[in-house]
């Protein structure tokens, strides 16, 4: 599978990524991203605290979100040293179209700020994880017992109903506000319930194999 290779370079370089505010500089490791749906990578992200007294009681108070995208698993914040803390997001893109991962604060002393990577999602190339699922094949590791199944989709509840089937969706799973009228679900069985672990629809690709222990 096509991934995104993030490598943080000289410092100087930064400056290409960052975008500035009277509080904090926050900076990606890519100034855009454009890639086929499905493709999978890490993007760094770094936080330089320029307040000397913070009003933040921990980098947790840092938000990460993004649209048309999923985020997979998060580093914890390192402490660089110098009031600049360094952490890394795995992504996976999930719907073809403009998107952006963001990184945000609220503080008491400059209110909200964001700063946004771009990130467009294209449309699948030859041999992509999405043209394998589409055609009924699961695209990652541990794919025994997986089985699928491609029909149209009714939500309820935390449920999906397809093709005679109801498939339940993980803890902290979310959809897209819209789905494709057909879509090709992968489920597997975990605590005695079939659970669904990948869509794959027109300009979709959503993941929640992540979300099962």
């Amino acid at each position: 599978m096509k991934r995104i290779h993030a490598v943080w370079i000289a410092a100087a370089m930064f400056a290409l990524f960052a975008v500035s505010a009277s509080a904090c500089t926050f900076t990606f490791s890519y100034a855009s991203i454009s890639a086929p749906i499905g493709t999978v990578g890490e993007i760094g992200i770094r936080v330089q605290k320029t307040h000397a007294r913070c009003t933040l009681s921990s980098m947790d108070e840092y938000v990460i979100d993004g649209d048309g995208i999923q985020i997979l698993g998060e580093t914890p914040w390192e402490d660089l040293g110098g009031d600049l803390y360094e952490k890394w997001v795995k992504i996976s893109l999930a719907e073809e179209g403009d998107g952006f991962l963001r990184i945000s604060k609220t503080c008491t002393k400059e209110g909200y700020e964001e700063a946004i990577l771009p990130i467009t999602v294209l449309s699948p190339g030859e041999g992509a994880a999405w043209e394998a699922a589409w055609n009924g094949e699961y695209p990652f590791e541990g794919a025994d017992g997986v089985s699928s199944v491609i029909d149209r989709v009714a939500v309820d509840g935390n449920a999906l109903s397809v093709g005679g089937l109801t498939l339940a969706l993980p803890d902290g799973a979310t959809l897209p506000s819209a789905l494709p009228e057909t879509i090709r679900v992968f489920y597997a069985n975990a605590e005695d319930q079939p659970v669904a672990l990948l869509l794959v629809g027109e300009g979709l690709f959503v993941r929640f194999d992540h979300l099962i222990a």
